[in-house]
């Protein structure tokens, strides 16, 4: 006796792609291509949890799927990994590796000396009046593993979100977030820790895809448990590597990147003038308090 079977009309330029992410799922997936048009067939017992699979990856639907991929621009590095804001992730790449290679002409990234020049945060110089040390200390960083790894985890868990938000609200959550830790690990650290890197922020990117799946799902193009496995895994990979790690700085990153994901909506494929506004204005609060960070911390340099 044929088991019998359930179907789904699909549009033709995803089939492909629906039907390989129900086998991923383990259905059982057959897609036919006939005069009833382009339809994917599944076991009757499969078909609710097809639904719902299907629902959580096209919470838009098919046709909002398809039009929100023609909006965005294709990448040069392959099916759009890298796609919508990712040109913000270079630039935060670009000045880490720019500071990092600085450190290392300068006598060595793991001279504390050094790292205090370029930025690091302590509790003790913060106190005396340096608050541009909790915005430097996120783009400094303590030898090759150190800046190789969180230069690799920014690379592969960071465009989700660019994608979601675009350059400038990116950009805002991924600072704030990096101050966020930085001014928690202030607050509870000694006051002789010397502590740097983007761990915070990348914490803060993590939670802000937590936030964005929980209020945002319809726009979500992940799921729960991946943000989960992916905070779960960083933090082993983290923890493991190094048993000096800053995990106030993480807590505090997550934290706050989980509100920020709360609250700030992502921006729609086709975008309004006033989105496109608000953007704007994010990314402009962003670059104003790196900018303000780095000049004061030159001008501290200069008196020194």
């Amino acid at each position: 006796m044929m088991a019998s079977m359930a179907s789904f009309v699909v549009p033709p330029a995803i089939a492909d792609e629906i039907a390989l992410v129900l086998i991923a799922e383990g259905i059982d997936a057959e897609l036919r291509r006939d005069h009833d048009g382009t339809v994917i067939w599944v076991a009757d017992r499969d078909a609710s949890h097809a639904a719902r699979i299907l629902a959580e990856e096209y919470p838009g639907g098919f046709a909002a799927s398809i039009a929100e991929r023609r909006w965005q621009p294709r990448s040069p590095f392959g099916d759009r990994w890298f796609g919508r804001g990712s040109w913000v992730l270079f630039a935060i790449v670009g000045l880490c590796i720019a500071i990092y290679a600085g450190e290392e002409l300068s006598g060595g990234s793991e001279s504390r000396a050094v790292l205090l020049r370029f930025g690091a945060s302590r509790p003790a110089h913060v106190r005396s009046g340096e608050w541009w040390r909790l915005v430097m200390a996120i783009f400094v960083h303590i030898g090759p593993r150190h800046i190789l790894g969180n230069v690799a985890t920014l690379l592969v868990l960071a465009p989700a979100l660019a994608a979601a938000l675009g350059a400038g609200r990116f950009a805002f959550i991924f600072v704030l977030t990096g101050v966020a830790g930085n001014a928690l690990s202030y607050w509870v650290a000694p006051s002789d820790m010397v502590s740097a890197g983007a761990s915070g922020a990348i914490l803060g990117v993590l939670g802000a895809l937590g936030g964005q799946r929980i209020r945002f799902a319809s726009s979500a193009r992940f799921r729960t448990w991946q943000i989960v496995a992916a905070l779960l895994a960083y933090l082993g990979i983290a923890v493991g590597a190094e048993p000096g790690v800053d995990t106030m700085a993480h807590l505090g990153g997550l934290i706050a990147g989980f509100v920020l994901g709360l609250v700030i909506p992502p921006l729609p494929a086709g975008p309004t003038r006033r989105e496109r506004l608000v953007s704007i204005a994010c990314g402009a609060v962003a670059g104003a308090i790196v900018a303000l960070a780095f000049i004061a911390a030159i001008t501290a340099s200069r008196r020194a």
